[in-house]
């Protein structure tokens, strides 16, 4: 087999109370990710925590927020031209990008060179299962038209990606549909690790990191999806969140290789995915990244890929699942396996 997915399984117990002291006999994993080595963990268990602890996502309070900041909302056609801030002309003679009902302009507080806010399209508010390929793939398309246009005025800035925080729990502070946007002279911490280390496995095998994976997973069947144009779907071996999936597209490393039907694979299982979050795993808050390699470049060792994950449902006392362990020490911790949602996409691809 040639990508190796390591594993280590434990069983831990204690006495518990609810069960009048009995043994609680539970199994968990140590998983380690096959490009990077880095370790997550997993225990069955925290299945029935979880459900203690992780309300249902609160509909009527999702509408009564969307409902309120509708007429007020920045990024809403009524608002967006009077109220949204505008490149500078070196970089965007004409301060805002658009393409259809997709926008790009500047977020108002800046940590890289480039920090931008990327409109999906007009509509206020939309639920999980309503993003459709043809609204994905058009604010892509638009993302990646701006990012060729400030790359061909400031070459220097060939380092980009960019994703989506889906309601509060995802980190966004607005209802309306939108992407974050990030260019920079310097390469990005976890890109830069990936290509490191995939350029580390061709120098070693004499393969490309990312063909193994889709065809080891493949032969395996347990973690893979399917594929939707393009892309190939697999459920993350040793994921950074939960219910997290990858999609790669073979042969392309970063956004300017990309093509129409590409861009139509992304966005068509990015859309399955969605609703498949809702319908059957009844979450309805995310985050997706798309990774890219630098632009206008062309690597043999690294592909171009996205991830996407769920987060805890927005609800009137919604708790976030992201604790010290995972924020300062790398080390998360899972309850479904990537085995047992894999199985249950199948059905919408």
């Amino acid at each position: 087999m040639a990508v190796e997915f390591k594993k280590i399984k434990n069983t831990v117990s204690i006495l518990n109370p609810m069960n009048a002291f009995k043994e609680d006999r539970q199994h968990t994993e140590i998983r380690f990710d096959p490009l990077t080595g880095v370790k997550r963990l997993f225990n069955m268990g925290l299945i029935e925590k979880a459900k203690m602890f992780y309300q249902p996502v609160d509909e009527t309070l999702i509408e009564t927020i969307a409902n309120k900041t509708k007429e007020t909302c920045i990024f809403c056609p009524q608002n967006l031209e009077k109220v949204t801030p505008k490149f500078p002309p070196d970089i965007l003679p004409e301060g805002r990008f658009r393409k259809g009902d997709s926008w790009v302009f500047p977020n108002l507080f800046l940590v890289y060179e480039i920090m931008a806010i990327g409109v999906i399209g007009k509509e206020h508010f939309l639920r999980i299962d309503e993003f459709s390929p043809e609204i994905l793939k058009n604010c892509f398309s638009t993302i990646i038209d701006f990012l060729r246009t400030v790359n061909s005025r400031k070459p220097e800035l060939k380092y980009a990606i960019f994703g989506m925080n889906y309601l509060p729990p995802a980190a966004s502070s607005q209802v309306h549909p939108h992407n974050q946007i990030y260019m920079s002279k310097n390469p990005f911490y976890y890109v830069d690790w990936m290509m490191r280390e995939s350029k580390t496995y061709l120098d070693k095998k004499s393969k490309n990191f990312w063909d193994d994976l889709i065809e080891t997973e493949k032969e395996l069947g347990e973690r893979y999806v399917g594929k939707t144009g393009n892309v190939e779907w697999i459920a993350s071996f040793a994921p950074m969140a939960s219910n997290e999936f990858i999609g790669i597209v073979p042969g392309k490393s970063n956004y300017f290789e990309y093509d129409d039907k590409d861009l139509d694979g992304i966005a068509e299982g990015l859309s399955k995915i969605l609703c498949f979050y809702k319908k059957d795993l009844q979450m309805e808050s995310f985050n997706y990244i798309l990774y890219s390699g630098p632009l206008g470049g062309k690597s043999d060792s690294f592909q171009a890929s996205v991830k996407i994950a769920t987060r805890p449902n927005f609800n009137g006392n919604y708790i976030n699942d992201i604790h010290f362990a995972p924020l300062f020490n790398m080390e998360n911790w899972f309850a479904n396996p990537p085995e047992y949602i894999a199985g249950r996409l199948r059905d919408y691809f």
